[in-house]
């Protein structure tokens, strides 16, 4: 018998949202628009997992989270809320729940987070497919088969085994909040709470508020004592995203936290102690930030204990095909529809490409390529005009390859015989018409070696059929 999921959601948008997001073959989702029926489809069902709304009319949402996490007979419950607000994550969480779901949540992030639910733990849809390179290391959800990322997995098992203060640096959209809920997984903290903020989203004096909460009557508006984040993180990990944009006056503050693990609310004269391990992300350069004044010194050398760095996605070019492949069938599964294939031509031009939103970047282009050549091809007409015209920024002279002056001369001489490997059997494909035996016998190795390498390189033997067809008419 398949999974059977329970929806108890009194909005009808938001429930027809998750039914949606979260039906498939072989699984069971029944839904009730009340608590009341809800609790009546219990025993009749016994769910594998259940999604309960906070907000009924009959009952208070944290109320509602509490009665199914007791009478859903050890079945898992994830909350949904018309918003993220972090009191409202926590509260429910505290009160049982295994996971949260946002209303601005994506299809594929509900199936994932539902996935996590049912089998114990967090799982992307990258689990149900053919296992990508990054698994054998224990971090499915950050796909790479990249020497560089796989030393960033050897950084975050080492830092994970400690309560150390963990600084990611990286530019926009390398992945800097899955590298700190990586850490918070692996580390002794992973069933306590894991509570994230962008600091850069906040003016300064909101900041300090929701940072350290503030007592009743510190400022305008102030009508009761209100926890902070570092209160709703105790016994977990507090992710501070884009620490340098913060105010001067606040890097204080932080600075007490991380070293004596205690701080005063906004308004407050009691000292509040918590235990909270801290990561730390930014985008800035915190060394000239220093220099120029605008960074703590004190709190730079804190915070940069043990400091992660995320290499940009152009600095890693054989993650392109593995992402750009997980990207199209995911988004093509969440809009219910066939995922494109990329022409040769269009892949030499985006293996050119800098990249400069990263990973974020190449998702935002993936899905513009389902919804636009849904089980088509996706030839050169579809990309941007800087991507096609965009030429090697860095190239050793007499060669066309890449050259990055920070990595040594093995990791370099790597990468170049990976790019030479991927033209070279590009090529042959395209000459082969996709024709693998021809091609592996011309390379002069086995079609075992070829099927791994074209899984490495992102090569599909469908793209060079469908050029070859394209040629002869």
């Amino acid at each position: 018998m398949g999974e059977c999921v329970l929806i108890v959601e009194g909005s009808d948008l938001a429930r027809h949202r998750i039914r949606t997001a979260l039906q498939q073959e072989g699984r069971a989702v029944h839904t009730a628009t009340s608590v009341r029926d809800g609790l009546g489809a219990l025993g009749r069902l016994r769910p594998n997992l259940i999604v309960v709304g906070l907000e009924h009319e009959d009952l208070p949402g944290d109320r509602v989270v509490d009665l199914f996490v007791k009478r859903g007979r050890g079945a898992p419950v994830v909350a949904a809320g018309a918003t993220s607000d972090v009191s409202d994550v926590v509260a429910a969480m505290r009160r049982g729940a295994v996971d949260f779901l946002a209303a601005h949540d994506e299809p594929d992030e509900l199936r994932r987070k539902a996935e996590g639910a049912l089998h114990g733990g967090v799982r992307g849809l990258e689990e149900q497919r053919r296992p990508a390179p990054a698994d054998r290391f224990g971090f499915r959800q950050l796909l790479t088969q990249s020497r560089r990322m796989i030393t960033v997995f050897d950084q975050i098992r080492r830092v994970a085994r400690t309560d150390a203060t963990a600084l990611i640096l990286g530019e926009t959209g390398t992945g800097k909040e899955l590298v700190s809920r990586a850490i918070h997984d692996k580390s002794h903290r992973q069933d306590q709470p894991f509570i994230g903020v962008n600091c850069g989203a906040f003016t300064q004096t909101l900041l300090e508020s929701e940072l350290f909460g503030h007592e009743k009557g510190s400022f305008t508006g102030a009508v009761a004592r209100r926890e902070g984040l570092f209160e709703m993180a105790n016994g977990g990990t507090l992710f501070l995203d884009e620490l340098g944009e913060t105010s001067l006056n606040v890097q204080v503050k932080l600075l007490r936290v991380l070293e004596e693990m205690q701080f005063r609310r906004v308004g407050g004269r009691e000292p509040v102690e918590v235990d909270v391990r801290i990561v730390a992300a930014t985008n800035a350069d915190l060394e000239a930030a220093v220099a120029a004044g605008d960074f703590r010194e004190d709190l730079f050398y804190r915070l940069n204990v043990f400091p992660i760095r995320l290499p940009p996605l152009r600095e890693r070019p054989e993650d392109i095909p593995l992402l750009m492949r997980h990207f199209l069938d995911e988004i093509a599964e969440s809009y219910e529809l066939q995922p494109p294939s990329i022409a040769p031509s269009a892949m030499k031009a985006i293996l050119r490409y800098a990249w400069p939103g990263n990973v974020r970047e190449l998702r935002a282009m993936c899905e513009r390529w389902v919804i636009a050549r849904a089980g088509q091809r996706v030839d050169c007409d579809l990309l941007p005009n800087d991507m096609i015209e965009r030429k090697a920024t860095l190239a050793a002279p007499g060669t066309g390859y890449d050259v990055d002056e920070h990595l040594s001369l093995k990791d370099n001489v790597t990468r170049a015989t990976e790019q030479v490997e991927r033209a070279y059997l590009s090529k042959v494909l395209e000459r082969c018409s996709g024709h693998l035996g021809n091609t592996a016998d011309e390379a002069g190795i086995t079609r075992r070696t070829l099927y791994t390498k074209m899984r490495q390189y992102g090569l599909e033997q469908a793209d060079f059929r469908a050029s070859a067809r394209d040629r002869r008419r």
